[in-house]
């Protein structure tokens, strides 16, 4: 599945990946947000295909 960043405009396959690598978000952020809820990157996100 591909996906669309609303921010910055960009595509990506794995959002994890891509929140670390462009947005430099910590992996121990990236894993307790994902921990805490398990769709909170859905918004941020567009589904380009599947």
């Amino acid at each position: 599945m591909k996906y669309m960043c609303k921010t910055c405009k960009k595509k990506c396959k794995d959002i994890p990946e891509h929140m670390m690598k462009v947005h430099n978000f910590s992996k121990n952020i990236v894993d307790s947000q994902l921990k805490a809820n398990p769709n909170c990157y859905k918004n941020a996100f567009e589904i380009l295909e599947e």
